[in-house]
């Protein structure tokens, strides 16, 4: 619990803006909890930082992918109601078999296409759950086929549900001692950086982060923490073989092959791992910056290269 504010005014001649970026103001009585984050001696709050409302946007994407399944699982049903399908699939109903297996068809694909973007496992696990669950009610349940469509529309509102109390579990901290990030949404986790840990300071923003003035700034220490690797590969082979009974009884190959890769070190990191998706965020970089030049770290600390 942080029982002092440091009001922001004082250090950044009121460079931030209140409208974007939750600033506490300097009263006798400024508290706020901080699950289980202790306040270090002489610490003060400066700055409280939430993710802006699109910073999950992706999430968000996801969920309504979902609903618009459902409604092309309608129409593939209704256009496979005019035929008489029964494919011999074990364990399913001959007469329900063909809509199952474009159920499948549908959400594995589209699971394996947002898989690739974002180089992720878990919309695969989760569309497949759902497909599971969807053959479940209509195969042991008994339930009729329009439960499917019933099925992806609760789970693209759920998503929805699940991801703004995901953004809303994220809470960043800036005092004058350090920076405190942590995600308190079905787990908890947490991370603090001291300012004399951090060598570089990154600001990262997309396309429609830098349209709404969104981003994530992510602290990188001399560890490489706050870094990730970007690689990049191309290999070539090829083979040549002579052999034969009339012209070479005992044969001969030749191969060659040559490869080459290249890996590139980038600022990244997981969202409780940075102040990720933040409003304003060269402004929160600068006014960290200007923390750290109050004479709370070394001189030779150094912000770049990434700036």
């Amino acid at each position: 619990m942080f029982a002092n504010c440091l009001h922001p005014a004082r250090l950044f001649n009121t460079y931030l803006s209140k409208k974007q970026i939750t600033i506490l103001e300097h009263l006798s009585n400024c508290e706020i909890s901080v699950a289980k984050v202790q306040q270090l001696p002489s610490e003060k709050l400066v700055l409280k930082l939430k993710p802006h409302p699109l910073a999950f946007w992706h999430l968000y994407a996801v969920s309504g992918v979902l609903i618009l399944l459902a409604y092309e699982v309608r129409q593939f049903y209704a256009y496979l109601a005019r035929f008489t399908l029964e494919l011999p699939i074990p364990f399913l109903q001959q007469h329900n078999s063909a809509n199952i297996l474009v159920l499948w068809t549908l959400l594995v694909g589209v699971a394996i296409i947002i898989g690739f973007v974002y180089v992720r496992a878990t919309s695969l696990l989760v569309f497949s759950a759902i497909a599971f669950t969807g053959t479940v009610l209509t195969e042991y349940v008994k339930m009729p086929l329009d439960v499917h469509y019933w099925l992806l529309i609760v789970c693209g509102l759920v998503g929805f549900v699940l991801t703004e109390f995901h953004r809303r579990g994220h809470s960043y901290y800036v005092t004058n001692k350090r920076i405190v990030m942590e995600k308190s949404f079905l787990s908890y986790d947490s991370r603090q950086f001291a300012y004399d840990r951090i060598e570089d300071l990154a600001v990262v923003q997309g396309v429609l982060g830098r349209v709404l003035n969104y981003g994530t700034v992510i602290p990188v220490t001399g560890s490489g923490f706050g870094l990730g690797e970007d690689s990049a590969s191309l290999g070539i082979g090829g083979a040549v073989g002579i052999g034969g009974k009339r012209i070479l009884p005992v044969g001969g190959g030749i191969s060659l092959s040559a490869s080459g890769g290249r890996a590139v070190l980038m600022p990244r990191g997981r969202t409780y791992h940075t102040l990720y998706g933040i409003p304003r965020p060269k402004e929160v970089q600068q006014a960290i910056v200007m923390i750290m030049m109050q004479g709370h770290v070394p001189e030779k600390t150094t912000v770049g290269p990434y700036l």
